[in-house]
């Protein structure tokens, strides 16, 4: 619910078979924690010396033609969830490259955003997950059609960077043996052991209100009549990880949605501390029976999830992309890779967490990738 040309490794976590992990996501997470440091001792001499590449880009424009963007006022929001902030940033950066003047991307949820950006509010964000968030777009305008006829999803940002689904802890798995979510709700004790508030259901700790995957949870248990066993608990998003984290502390059960790339998991670990819940196939929502390729790190195989893997966007409204060729080739063009976004959702839930903080690191990464990126430049410069 991510991209920056990464490297790869391998490792190793327990000694028992379902303490090992081979996904590929666990992996880019786990990558970041050791990371960090090296990626933040490297930022001043990548600065240093791609700085003159950013500069040498924009005089030359300046030098032969007004910037497209020049008096041209871009209004940005992002979703409220801080892990997003990092790539809004870089994207209201390289569109003030290009001679707009962003605003500051304003927090909003998703269910908010869709109707703003359709009539104009918004221009665009950089949080879109289209699985998860295609019903909002087509969700219907008051005036008529839909709000996927005013803005659209453009680009690929971060292909598959989205992993999501429930975890479900290691001991619990082993004390009722089941391998999937259903098989979990048709065991009384099972669902009695996961059943927080006495009132009957397992609880899931999920998303928040507004947030695209609250309804995907909520729809699954419709279709599967699964909704007379289980709820899920929609609260503030960071709280309900930090009761799961608490309980698994304190050797209770977890059964808590996540999304990736985050630094959660890297704190409940796939693999060590905790298990994706799995689904059958045909249990799942029409386009969510997608396969996540998690290796051992799953309670079933092949795992799907409860959600597709998904790309991560951008949304824009379409007038702005039409008016502005410039802003659209720089759009389509922008990759960013999860391991980045990794790297700073460790940063962020270290304490680097300010807009001034993540808006740096974004700079940084900029000045670190401009061989990739001033082709994106010199293309949409051509376009406006």
């Amino acid at each position: 619910m991510v991209e920056a040309r990464g490297a790869r490794a391998i490792i190793t976590q327990g000694d028992t078979p379902m303490q090992t992990t081979r996904g590929r996501l666990l992996i880019v997470v786990l990558m970041a924690f050791g990371l960090i440091a090296a990626a933040c001792g490297d930022d001043d001499s990548t600065s240093d010396t791609a700085a003159p590449t950013a500069e040498a880009a924009a005089s030359a424009a300046t030098a032969s033609a007004a910037l497209p963007g020049e008096g041209v006022t871009v209004t940005m929001a992002r979703g409220n969830w801080i892990e997003t902030n990092f790539q809004n940033f870089v994207i209201q950066q390289l569109l003030e490259e290009l001679g707009y003047e962003v605003t500051d991307p304003e927090e909003i949820a998703p269910a908010t955003f869709y109707p703003a950006v359709a009539q104009g509010d918004y221009d665009l964000w950089g949080s879109s997950w289209p699985l998860n968030h295609t019903p909002l777009l087509e969700g219907e305008s008051p005036e008529g059609g839909t709000f996927a006829d005013k803005a659209r999803y453009i680009g690929t940002m971060m292909a598959s960077g989205a992993l999501q689904g429930l975890l479900v802890d290691i001991p619990s798995v082993e004390q009722f043996g089941f391998t999937t979510l259903g098989e979990l709700l048709d065991n009384p004790n099972a669902v009695a052991h996961f059943d927080s508030d006495g009132d009957g259901k397992a609880d899931i700790n999920g998303c928040d209100d507004g947030w695209g995957c609250q309804k995907v949870i909520n729809d699954t248990l419709a279709k599967n009549g699964w909704d007379d066993r289980a709820t899920q608990v929609s609260a503030t998003y960071s709280a309900l990880f930090a009761e799961s984290q608490a309980s698994f502390a304190g050797g209770g059960p977890v059964l808590q949605y996540v999304w990736t790339p985050t630094a959660f998991v890297g704190k409940l670990v796939p693999g060590r501390d905790v298990l994706w819940l799995a689904i059958e196939p045909e249990q799942a929502l029409e386009g969510q029976d997608g396969v996540s390729e998690v290796g051992d790190a799953c309670t079933n195989e092949p795992c799907s999830t409860m959600f597709t893997p998904s790309n991560i966007v951008v949304t824009a409204n379409v007038d702005f992309l039409n008016a502005n060729p410039a802003a659209a080739s720089l759009l389509e063009s922008f990759e960013l890779d999860p391991l980045a976004v990794a790297v700073q959702a460790v940063a962020i839930d270290s304490g680097a967490n300010s807009d001034e903080q993540i808006a740096g690191a974004a700079a940084d990464w900029i000045a670190a990738n401009r061989d990739v990126i001033d082709p994106w430049i010199e293309a949409a410069l051509a376009a406006g």
